[in-house]
């Protein structure tokens, strides 16, 4: 079957702003369901074609597919403010698809990341015509997981986020000259991204000076802008068929389980060893097969398949093949396996850490034990902001960092690094489902920094990053505070013979702005000093982990 392709075709939303977008559509006389994404970024790049899924394939398989750029950006009219206008505006896009000449009237719509929760926000709106969505590794309160409302912020995810994906496409709209300068910023963005106080970056302060970036950096996001773009107090009430996707290595695992989990409708959740930028299977230094092909036990041939089996059975009635609602990809098992429910059932188990208070780095005597030891103990935890540690692995989004597994050895070398491993284990240990821990610290700055890393212990020595956290909180001057937090998700088989450890941190730089130790962080200020925290072991301040197995 050809393809009929049309360019920024207009649909005229009720306020008279035009949203255009290039609509792919087999070359048959007939009607056919529509399936949208809603994008805020280049609808022509390749990504968007046939990389994250194939558009010739789901026309192949009988629908129109649309991409459309969201207010403001590229091709439409408007102005661009994050998230603020995707409900509405998702709405009235989704009836003008069901209403085009070569429509059913039935739409769906699939994307990931932004576009994934401009799917949830016009579902919220509940267009009539509007029959199944596909979120893929996206969020639905954004101003909690991307802009970090008041916590801790991921600073350089940000940062590279606006200047790498947003930022030339509002100069070029003006006809502003700067627009020329961006790619320079860009070439030069991971050294940017050392720079503080980060709300006055050099980068977005030539360029743009009054972009939504400062409204964030300066706490200046309006209250009203706020409440419209969280979404998670409206899920439960939602019916519209979903099917979630996310991976263990993506920034956004955790906002798209927490979605998932709120959602009200039917609903199916596929997670891999997927990162934000692929899923092929590569994470970082590991490979994972069977990832990319003939995914999940209903071995779907991949994820263009997955999604046009999806909305066959929403869309056109069709039976749906797979089975059960969870899928999930065991690592170190190259297998899938499938669950009624997440997370899957499980029994806990509860390590503790234990150390004579010289936990420092992993030559140092920290350990993972079965009982706490009966007395207490401290190890110092060193904190100086002019060396920061670094950010390794894991699910990032930042210039310059890949998201997956890698080698953290040398990372676990250093002093300011607390580390606590387990003997050699026994018998493999599975891992599945959500690790918590409880750390008990305290600060003499009034504000404590806490990143919690679960790692692999190969036999021959490399040490490989699996889940990680970073929390931050205010202190009472050295008071012992217990901190309860999720450490991460995973579906993660240990092999016999490997170790498993924790080492704990005060900073992770670029990811996240470094506590200066007077109260304020390099989001806001750029000088600090050195300063020491204490990590409590045994006695009536026990810290721990507890794991989720199978």
């Amino acid at each position: 079957m050809s393809i009929i392709v049309e360019k920024n075709i207009e649909c005229i939303l009720s306020d008279g702003i035009i949203l255009r977008a290039d609509v792919y559509r087999p070359d048959k006389n007939g009607t056919y369901p529509v399936l949208m994404i809603r994008l805020p970024y280049d609808k022509t790049a390749r990504r968007y074609y046939d990389e994250y899924l194939e558009v010739p394939r789901m026309v192949q398989a009988g629908y129109v597919v649309i991409l459309q750029d969201v207010r403001g950006r590229f091709a439409s009219e408007g102005e661009f403010y994050p998230f603020i206008h995707e409900g509405k505006d998702g709405y009235e896009s989704v009836e003008w698809a069901a209403r085009l000449p070569y429509s059913n009237g039935k739409v769906g719509l699939f994307g990931m990341s932004y576009h994934g929760y401009t799917q949830l926000a016009t579902a919220t709106e509940r267009p009539p015509s509007l029959r199944a969505i596909a979120p893929v590794m996206t969020m639905a309160d954004p101003w909690v997981d991307l802009l970090n409302g008041e916590g801790a912020m991921s600073i350089s995810n940000f940062e590279t986020w606006t200047l790498g994906s947003i930022v030339e496409d509002q100069l070029r709209r003006r006809n502003d000259p700067k627009a020329q300068k961006v790619q320079g910023y860009i070439d030069q963005l991971e050294e940017w991204q050392r720079y503080a106080p980060a709300d006055e970056w050099p980068p977005m302060k030539e360029l743009d000076p009054h972009s939504f970036f400062f409204d964030v950096m300066h706490g200046k996001v309006d209250t009203a802008f706020k409440e419209q773009m969280t979404l998670m107090g409206k899920l439960p009430k939602l019916e519209i068929p979903a099917l979630f996707i996310g991976g263990w290595f993506d920034a956004l695992l955790t906002p798209t389980l927490k979605a998932y989990k709120a959602y009200g409708g039917t609903k199916m959740l596929w997670v891999g060893p997927w990162t934000h930028e692929e899923m092929s299977g590569r994470a970082g230094e590991k490979f994972f097969e069977k990832a990319a092909k003939h995914i999940g036990v209903d071995q779907i041939l991949d994820p263009t398949e997955l999604h046009i089996q999806w909305f066959n059975h929403w869309l056109k009635g069709e039976p749906l093949s797979v089975r059960k609602p969870v899928h999930l990809y065991l690592m170190g098992e190259k297998s899938w396996s499938a669950y009624e429910e997440w997370p899957p059932p499980a029994r806990t188990q509860v390590l503790f850490l234990d150390s004579e208070g010289q936990s420092q780095s992993r030559k140092g005597d920290g350990r993972l034990t079965d009982v706490p030891a009966d007395s207490p103990t401290a190890s110092l935890l060193k904190l100086d902001p002019e060396h920061p540690v670094p950010t390794r692995g894991g699910g990032v989004l930042i210039a310059g960092h890949s998201s997956g597994m890698f080698d953290i050895g040398d990372i676990q070398e250093r002093e300011d690094v607390l580390v606590y491993t387990t003997a050699a284990l026994e018998a493999n240990l599975r891992l599945l489902g959500t690790v918590t821990a409880t750390i008990w610290i305290s600060s003499p700055t009034p504000l404590v920094d806490l990143f919690v890393r679960l790692s692999d212990v190969e036999p021959a020595g490399k040490v490989f990053n699996v889940i990680d956290t970073f929390h931050r909180q205010e202190a009472e001057d050295d008071q012992p505070v217990c901190i309860e937090l999720e450490v991460g998700h995973t579906a993660y088989l240990l092999k016999k013979g490997h170790r498993l450890r924790l080492d704990i941190a005060a900073s992770n730089a670029p990811r996240y702005d470094v506590n200066l130790n007077n109260g304020q962080t390099t989001k806001t200020a750029a000088s600090g000093e050195i300063a020491y925290e204490h990590v409590y072991h045994g006695g009536s301040t026990a810290s721990s982990i507890t794991l989720s197995i199978v």
